[in-house]
């Protein structure tokens, strides 16, 4: 089984890495693609992301993601997700307004980042989580949308823990913390 953190850019899937990972499942990632993506995107005022927990390009390339790191937790964005050959997966599909996540993209960029023209983006981001639980591959696609996992973490995570997912959830439910969010509107 591989478990997988998927969602859009900025819709927290590194935030749900490292609690999946403190809560005790095992991350591959590149700490060399963090320090590039911090180095590229990040300044003295604005530093993305602590960890970004991606995988170098050519590892998603390869096609044998799921027999490399069986057992293990990897990030792999909709778009990957979508390509990922069959396999035993599990999945944390990240779910987040629309309107945070544009913001998001446009403090991390620095631009008019194309993805925030998305005027479609909740329909597509429905569409990804439907062709991937419609995978035979994916034993369960289980959505977690951003803000509750900030609110109320001790319950995304039991959640989490309850469908199969190898974690502590009291562990995992230290990470998410309002002060580490931007952009996050309180209505939701």
């Amino acid at each position: 089984m591989l478990y997988i953190v998927s969602g859009f850019m900025r819709s927290g899937t590194s935030m749900m890495m490292e609690a999946l990972r403190v809560g005790g499942l095992e991350a591959v990632y590149s700490p060399r693609r963090d320090e590039e993506m911090n180095a590229r995107w990040g300044d003295a005022d604005y530093l993305p992301n602590d960890s970004y927990y991606e995988l170098d390009g050519e590892d998603y390339l390869r096609g044998d993601l799921a027999g490399r790191y069986d057992g293990k937790l990897v990030k792999c964005l909709w778009g990957g997700a979508l390509r990922l050959p069959p396999g035993d997966y599990r999945a944390v599909f990240m779910r987040r307004p629309v309107a945070e996540i544009r913001m998001s993209l446009l403090a991390f960029f620095g631009t008019d980042y194309a993805a925030t023209q998305f005027s479609n983006l909740d329909k597509a981001m429905d569409a990804a989580v439907a062709i991937l639980r419609d995978r035979r591959s994916f034993h369960s696609v289980d959505e977690v949308h951003y803000c509750d996992a900030l609110t109320d973490p001790q319950a995304v995570f039991r959640d989490l823990r309850d469908k199969g997912w190898p974690i502590d959830p009291e562990k995992s439910a230290a990470i998410p913390r309002m002060n580490k969010a931007r952009f996050v509107d309180a209505r939701n």
